[in-house]
């Protein structure tokens, strides 16, 4: 029998996915709402030491020169709008900006990249629900994009179309930004988040909103982080992994669907090098080349290769309970250079080539066919560097600085010029 709580939780990620219908609507008239903020799109980042490293959407990933010697710029997915840093240490972002989530100073929604407004100097990004982040060079963070619930961190719920300062906020050295939610890793090690705390992903103890940063509990020796639709994890310097937030579907791997607002220590789990949560799940590459991901796998979001469900036809009895609330290997693939998630799908980048597993209803995964829960090859991509994912698209950096995408393109978030969908990888234009 499900709990209240648990009711209660399941129908504010119903309200979070009408806020995607809504935001859509109101990219057709240009102005922003208070819809709440909804997420699943989410992306960590880790900007490098010395030049030498940076990270893609949640796994830290070694960077590669363009003719020029610039570095590749990196990559981001929010819910239905995608950002790209260039080696010019500005951002371009494109797709939905109903919550000015492009940054650009307009509510206009695009679907070409436009330049974010008055941002220079940015080392690393990270996108969530409809709002986005920049860690800036000195370990400032700037944010942009609904606030709703405090997730700009600039002491308001002022929803902003251009950069903001958040609040008494330095030495942060990587950004992570989740559905209403966004964190920041600190030279201290320790980490500081704000925003939404419905279900405990501030971590700070209580459920209380901030919208100003607040620290993470009992949490130091942190090395990356990532943030989901609800929760938030972070790895460890002993490459240990330890989560806190919802946990109604298992993303928080703690064997149990028990919700924690302190972070806590996944039992016997080592050998993490990076992190990604998606809006019910989280997978974690590690040094052996093998991810795991624990937490809903209703669409083979987890790559388990777990027998998936017909899809549903009214009346059909509840689907089997497929979610994990432990890490389970992802079946056929190694040798894993980085890992990026969409709502409930999520790629891995190897030898320049990228797979892809989970929901497919929109082409996500780039392959022909439905959901799939083995990992599965996007076919003519190479040379890829870095992968992000959005709620129903997908983005992949090549070597060189060029962008395509697939999936759903409703708002524009593939950045072709247009807003026809593709289940093909295209080139995004004037980037």
């Amino acid at each position: 029998m499900i709990s209240q709580r648990r009711r209660t939780h399941i129908a504010r990620r119903r309200l979070a996915s009408l806020a995607v219908l809504a935001a859509i609507a109101v990219a057709a008239t240009g102005c922003p709402t208070d819809t709440p903020s909804g997420g699943g799109a989410t992306t960590t980042t880790t900007p490098g030491g010395g030049g030498t490293t940076t990270t893609a959407p949640g796994a830290t990933t070694t960077t590669t020169s363009i003719p020029g010697g610039t570095t590749t710029p990196t990559l981001v997915a929010g819910r239905l709008h995608t950002c790209s840093l260039r080696p010019d240490s500005t951002v371009r972002c494109w797709g939905n900006n109903a919550f000015g989530q492009l940054g650009n100073g307009t509510f206009v929604s695009s679907t070409i990249p436009v330049k974010v407004s008055g941002l220079t100097g940015v080392v690393a990004i990270a996108a969530g629900g409809f709002h986005t982040c920049a860690l800036l060079t000195g370990g400032t963070v700037s944010c942009w994009g609904n606030d709703a619930d405090g997730q700009l961190g600039d002491g308001s719920t002022t929803t902003s179309n251009v950069p903001v300062a958040v609040f008494n906020l330095s030495g942060v050295t990587a950004i992570a930004v989740g559905g209403s939610h966004s964190c920041a890793l600190k030279t201290t090690t320790n980490v500081s988040c704000w925003g939404d705390n419905f279900s405990g992903q501030l971590g700070t103890g209580a459920n209380s909103p901030a919208s100003t940063p607040r620290s993470v509990g009992g949490l130091l020796g942190v090395t990356a982080i990532a943030a989901g639709d609800a929760h938030t994890c972070a790895v460890l310097t002993s490459t240990g992994v330890a989560c806190w937030g919802d946990n109604v579907n298992g993303q928080l791997g703690l064997g149990s669907f028990v919700n924690s607002n302190v972070a806590s220590t996944i039992p016997g789990f080592t050998g993490a090098t990076s992190l990604v949560a998606g809006g019910g799940f989280t997978c974690a590459n590690r040094s052996t080349g093998v991810p795991a991901c624990w937490g809903e796998n209703l669409h083979g979001q987890l790559g388990n290769g777990a027998v998936l469900p017909p899809p549903p036809v009214e009346g059909d009895p509840p689907p089997p309970p497929l979610n994990e609330n432990t890490p389970q290997n992802v079946v056929s693939i190694t040798g894993v250079g980085s890992l990026s998630r969409g709502d409930d799908h999520a790629c891995a980048t190897m030898s320049g080539a990228v797979d892809c597993w989970g929901r497919n209803d929109n082409g996500q995964l780039g392959v022909t066919g439905g959901d799939t829960s083995t990992p599965k090859v996007v076919s003519g991509l190479t040379n890829v560097v870095q992968v992000a994912g959005g709620s129903a698209h997908t983005c992949a950096l090549r070597t060189g600085g060029t962008v395509m995408c697939w999936g759903q393109n409703s708002a524009g978030q593939l950045g072709t010029g247009n807003t026809t969908s593709s289940a093909t990888p295209i080139a995004v234009v004037a980037l």
